[in-house]
């Protein structure tokens, strides 16, 4: 079993269970456990309200913005004590590791403003965090695609497959990346 499928089946126990223990509880006592995960969970979302204001800036492509967001919240995480909880938020199939996830992002957002340099350091942190998380790989065959070396892409490409990215979207990420290459 790879670790997507692991962490995606963790996931969903995770649901089954939950879902299972309300059922079963009386009702007061299940809206109780049910209010108390919220509470929960809106604190982590308090705690981490810079993360998704970057994810936001990500997704409509204002990399400066989302590159700042993202620093500040590392910064709670390498400093903060909270960060041993912040696993109750990500719920993510290829890591559980909120540093790992946040470092990638971070290059995500280099990659998207053409600053390779500044990204492959922050891919590697990520992947000092995590080994065996396959997002980073993805991100540094396309930093490779781009500086035409398709040795590299391809090897990383295949390294993030075999810890459990999709075959499929690898293909079309590297094919965008390549075309991307030879459009310069």
């Amino acid at each position: 079993m790879k670790r997507t499928q692991r962490n995606l089946f963790l996931i969903m126990t995770a649901m089954v269970v939950l879902y299972l223990l309300l059922t079963r509880l009386p009702p007061p006592i299940a809206l109780g456990l049910l209010g108390a995960l919220f509470g929960v969970a809106l604190l982590l979302g308090l705690l981490s309200l810079d993360y998704f204001i970057a994810r936001r800036h990500e997704k409509r492509r204002r990399w400066r913005q989302a590159i700042a967001r993202y620093e500040k919240f590392e910064n709670k995480l390498v400093k903060g004590r909270w960060r041993q909880v912040t696993v109750l938020l990500y719920f993510g199939i290829y890591t559980f590791d909120a540093l790992a996830i946040v470092r990638n992002r971070l290059a995500e957002c280099l990659i998207g403003l053409d600053d390779f340099d500044a990204a492959e350091p922050w891919l590697r942190a990520a992947l000092e965090r995590d080994l065996d998380n396959p997002a980073p790989y993805v991100n540094l065959a396309v930093i490779a695609a781009l500086h035409r070396d398709r040795a590299t892409a391809h090897r990383q490409m295949s390294r993030a497959v075999h810890l459990g990215f999709s075959p499929q979207t690898a293909q079309q990420i590297l094919h965008r990346a390549n075309a991307r290459a030879d459009a310069k």
